[in-house]
């Protein structure tokens, strides 16, 4: 439901930062050994309830190097409103398995307003080795057929390993089309053209991403060291300083602001920017400790430039790109970790107060953390919040997205325990118990929200790794166009994320953002209070229509306080109800109070009953509304027997 069209509905916080668990999820109910993550995950609402769900693959525990698949689990992203995960469904490890260290995407690829759900494949030759490729579920978790196959149904073999997919409408004729490294498939998941030399990082497969270079109205597939257009001939020409370097992870963003993108790229221990053409942007690379993971773009530090981060082996790193000749790669601060498993870890970036600071996000093998993005001009930042968080570390990162249908951000990220998960991973769990006294491993998904319900809006999505806000619709924003905004849809027309919206662009990479009303709020009234007295003297039901006037939505769970008016002016608590589902932006439900037995004090006199939303009974309540004061209705009752 979009927000109605004029609404101005704020709510401005004080500068907070409360992170608090909001859900955590150990592990599949029908298959609890699978509860190992090491993916980015995604984000949207598979089943339509007006919250978005979480999906991920899980593995349990192996040794080696991933001979074996995991399975598939979609998780709903408002848990059971009582502070416990939902799961919504899980794939059976009896059933094809998933690749479990590549990250998943997700969209509508035909327009039809059904998504899919692209994981990478698990199957092995022969000998047992793992040969890699896609394969598609629909929102229900069933394996869609021949996808991921060429045009005799025979699987498409790719190198993906701890890569990810993508999707977008390369050519923008309304049918979107899904990439891995140099391959390319169509809506249906069937082959459409395949290019050599994808290996992403140190041959540790492609994150590819798409992103329309020359502004001709097409999407090119930019890797680390080659880009094609979308029909699969090649865009960087022979001779250009990204085709002689190494392949890597890229992201775009135009960092001079004269309109045109440049792409970065990590690989091998090194950060490198190239133009849009593929040539050199930076005079020098940046050395990164470790391999270096796929790299987050935002403005860190307020001047309206974007920043680059990138993590390594012993620490997260924030980078600026400078004006004038040569652009040289300078760094903004750096933090330790440790990440000396994979040293390829991703992250991301939001502003969760709204205050312009932004904050950094990234799980390193102990802890995940958030961080000051601006830092303290010393080359330094302070660490806002540290969760102990386990992973033996492949290409993830946290994720932020409004999960719980509330319009709020919320953040997520992914852990895994399993001592045994391959080389390099052997002892790493061990490890941070050594180095922490009272350490506790964990394994699984988490979720946090603010205690104080203060974080910024957001969309409700996020749908693959490359994500960067204009590749996918939500349903809300003016990303899509009205007649094809459905939440998860691929734009026709994709607008270039470092220039669009016009006269403020978001010009970041791997980092959401709400892109009309970040200080977007609710606004809840009761309405149509009555009371059902055919049941009197003995029973009375009390009911009131929960209305959503804002601009924002609020998630299932919201209390609704019924009291009884006594002589003397004060009042007596009746009951505490709650609605059942989210309300979004004019939306409304009916809550119901049932009284049986009737309370003595409601017997055969009329009395004066009080509803106020948003209140547990003692007078909190559990959303930020702009406006506070029209909370409370109130009706006369009178329960006595009838005839």
């Amino acid at each position: 439901m979009p927000v109605p069209a004029g609404a101005m509905c704020e709510y401005r916080p004080m500068r907070s930062f409360a992170p608090e668990l909001l859900w955590s999820w150990a592990g599949s109910a029908a298959f609890p050994a699978f509860r190992h993550a090491i993916v980015t995950p995604v984000v949207a609402d598979l089943d339509g309830d007006g919250a978005s769900d979480v999906i991920v693959p899980v593995v349990d525990q192996v040794l080696g190097w991933p001979t074996v698949g995991g399975i598939l689990c979609a998780l709903s992203g408002a848990g059971d409103c009582r502070g416990r995960a939902r799961e919504l469904w899980c794939t059976a490890p009896t059933a094809p398995r998933v690749n479990w260290v590549a990250s998943p995407a997700i969209g509508d690829l035909d327009g039809t307003g059904q998504l899919t759900i692209v994981v990478g494949d698990a199957r092995t030759d022969g000998t047992g080795a793992l040969i890699n490729g896609i394969v598609g579920y629909d929102a229900m978790g069933r394996r869609i057929a021949n996808f991921g196959t060429d045009s005799m149904g025979r699987p498409v073999d790719i190198r993906l390993a701890v890569g990810a997919p993508g999707i977008a409408d390369l050519d923008g004729d309304g049918h979107a089309e899904v990439y891995v490294g140099y391959t390319v498939f169509d809506s249906a998941g069937r082959l459409r053209w395949q290019r050599p030399g994808a290996t992403g990082n140190d041959n540790f497969g492609p994150i590819s991403v798409a992103a329309d270079l020359d502004d001709d109205g097409r999407l090119e597939i930019v890797g680390g060291n080659m880009a094609y257009r979308a029909d699969g001939t090649e865009f960087w020409p022979a001779g250009r300083a990204a085709r002689s370097s190494p392949d890597g992870w890229p992201a775009v963003a135009d960092f001079d602001r004269d309109g045109q993108p440049e792409v970065a790229v990590v690989s091998m221990g090194t950060l490198r920017v190239f133009t849009r053409d593929g040539g050199l942007y930076t005079a020098a690379p940046a050395m990164i400790p470790g391999r270096g993971g796929p790299p987050t773009i935002a403005d860190l530090d307020g001047d309206g430039t974007p920043e680059i981060a990138v993590a390594g082996s012993n620490g997260i790193f924030a980078y600026r790109v400078g004006p004038g000749a040569g652009h040289p790669l300078t760094l903004l601060w750096q933090m330790p970790s440790r990440d000396f498993s994979s040293n390829f870890t991703g992250s991301s970036v939001f502003d969760f107060d709204g205050d312009g600071r932004t904050e950094v996000i990234y799980a390193d093998e102990c802890f995940a953390r958030v961080y000051d993005g601006p830092g303290d001009g010393m080359g330094r930042t302070t660490v806002r919040f540290e969760v102990p968080n386990t992973s033996c570390t492949g290409t993830e990162y946290p994720v932020v997205a409004d999960i719980t249908g509330d319009g709020r951000a919320e953040f997520i990220v992914v852990g895994n325990d399993a001592s045994g998960m391959g080389t390099g991973c052997s002892s790493f769990a061990e490890a941070c118990r050594a180095m922490f006294p009272g350490y506790v491993t964990t394994a699984g998904v988490r979720a946090y929200r603010d205690r104080n319900d203060n974080w910024v809006s957001t969309r409700a999505i996020w749908n693959q790794h490359s994500y960067h806000v204009t590749n996918v619709c939500d349903g809300r924003d003016s990303v899509c166009p009205v007649g094809r905004n459905r939440a998860g849809g691929i734009p026709t027309r994709e607008f270039s994320s470092w220039a669009y919206p016009v006269g403020r662009p978001l010009n970041r990479y791997r980092v959401n953002g709400q892109l009309d009303q970040v200080f977007a709020a609710p606004d809840l009234v009761p309405r149509d209070a009555r009371a059902d007295v055919s049941g009197c003297p003995d029973a009375l039901s009390l009911r009131v229509t929960v209305t959503n006037i804002g601009a924002a939505g609020v998630p299932a769970g919201v209390p609704v306080a019924f009291y009884a008016s006594v002589g003397d002016g004060g009042r007596t608590l009746l009951g505490v109800s709650r609605t059942l589902r989210v309300i979004l932006p004019g939306g409304a439900e009916v809550v119901r109070l049932p009284l049986s037995p009737t309370p003595a004090a409601l017997r055969d006199v009329r009395v004066r009953i009080e509803v106020r939303v948003d209140d547990d009974g003692t007078g909190h309540g559990v959303s930020n509304e702009c406006n506070e004061t029209n909370n409370d209705t109130s009706m006369d009752v009178e329960c006595t027997a009838i005839g």
